[in-house]
């Protein structure tokens, strides 16, 4: 489970919750959510990184944050396509 928010709680049903702080406003911008969901897909597409669900959602969530905070330093008033371009590079 993952719920976006100013800081991003991922986690199970039941059992350990993390807290992602990674990111900035501009991810509150339409296809933000979009472009997360279809990178955490491609990911677990990938047999070894289902092997550890969690970790690999985490990794995504953090990735998905640190490129916003990338673009944000580089390019302010960045789109969506910026963002999936910034984390396509990494």
């Amino acid at each position: 489970m993952i719920l976006k928010g100013h800081q991003t709680i991922i986690g199970r049903q039941s059992g350990e919750l993390v807290i992602n702080s990674s990111g900035n406003p501009h991810l509150g911008q339409g296809g933000s959510g979009d472009l997360l969901a279809g990178y955490i897909t491609g990911l677990l597409a990938q047999p070894t990184l289902r092997a550890d669900v969690l970790k690999t959602l985490q990794f995504a969530v953090w990735h998905h944050g640190r490129a916003a905070v990338r673009l944000s330093v580089s390019k302010p008033g960045w789109i969506i396509e910026e963002l999936a371009e910034e984390l396509g590079n990494r």
